[in-house]
């Protein structure tokens, strides 16, 4: 009975070590996952400050150079390019965070693993 209850234990520590390795790799994931988003909120944000400056800045001078009897078209001409480049870089966002793995593939993964491994049908 003290081999069985032995190797009991040396089966619920190993078990537990390995639960503790995933819980440090979730963890880790996380923070990285935590790192990419608010690189990418940043980025995103920045992005949108300067593109509306540029924007504006643009309108204002076409505007400024044309006739007044053309401002109206210039206007509506330069709000739909700009809108065309907005609706283009967000599906190149889009596309780009589709393209990122899952945040916590790689720990999905492990526990996959480890539950093949403990499984009774080995």
């Amino acid at each position: 009975m003290s081999d069985f209850s032995g190797a009991a234990g040396r089966y619920s520590g190993i078990a537990f070590q390995t639960l503790q390795d995933r819980l440090e790799l979730l963890a880790l994931e996380l923070r990285e996952a935590k790192i990419h988003f608010i690189q990418a909120l940043l980025l995103v944000c920045i992005g949108v400050v300067f593109a509306l400056l540029s924007l504006v800045l643009i309108v204002m001078a076409g505007l400024y150079i044309l006739p007044s009897e053309w401002r109206l078209v210039g206007l509506v001409v330069a709000a739909l390019v700009s809108m065309l480049a907005a609706i283009i870089i967000f599906i190149v966002l889009c596309r780009r965070l589709g393209r990122k793995p899952l945040a916590f593939a790689q720990s999905l993964a492990e526990l996959k693993k480890d539950a093949a491994c403990f499984s009774t049908k080995n």
